[in-house]
């Protein structure tokens, strides 16, 4: 049988539930000690997982996968930033040298293309950017293969 528990303030029954959140949801993880084992006459400390001394994730993949698969531009577009050899960062930073510049504008264009992005969709992509610099950006590119 469970007893109802009485308090006497408010206050008072805050800080049990606090105490209580914290012990369901916030337990301590204390490691555990080293094992040391005595061989050949030596004393050797046996090393601890490192999964028991911090918390780690073990699905780093399954989050690679639901970016790529869920988010395909963008997983395209990371790809084309490592095969042209540029960062990512400057492809969405702030960067207006002109190399940087015409790189954006390719995979711009590339990405209008091949998945038919709107250019609301393609500046958000590209770092908030405003809709027309991506309007901007496919009509230099197809003006420029215009020309070639």
């Amino acid at each position: 049988m469970i007893a109802a528990r009485q308090f006497t303030s408010a206050a008072e029954m805050r800080a049990h539930y606090a105490a209580v959140h914290q012990r369901c949801f916030n337990p301590v993880v204390v490691p555990p000690e080293p094992v040391v084992i005595e061989a050949a006459g030596r004393f050797v400390t046996k090393k601890v997982p490192l999964w028991l001394v911090k918390d780690i994730h073990f699905d780093a993949h399954l989050v690679e996968w639901r970016d790529r698969v869920g988010n395909r531009p963008f997983a395209y577009l990371k790809d084309r930033c490592r095969e042209l050899d540029v960062l990512y960062r400057d492809m969405i930073g702030p960067d207006r040298r002109r190399p940087t510049v015409q790189v954006r504008q390719q995979l711009i264009w590339e990405l209008h293309h091949k998945f038919g992005m709107s250019f609301p969709a393609l500046g958000r992509l590209f770092g908030g950017r405003d809709h027309t610099t991506m309007l901007h950006s496919v009509r230099r590119v197809e003006a420029k293969r215009g020309e070639a």
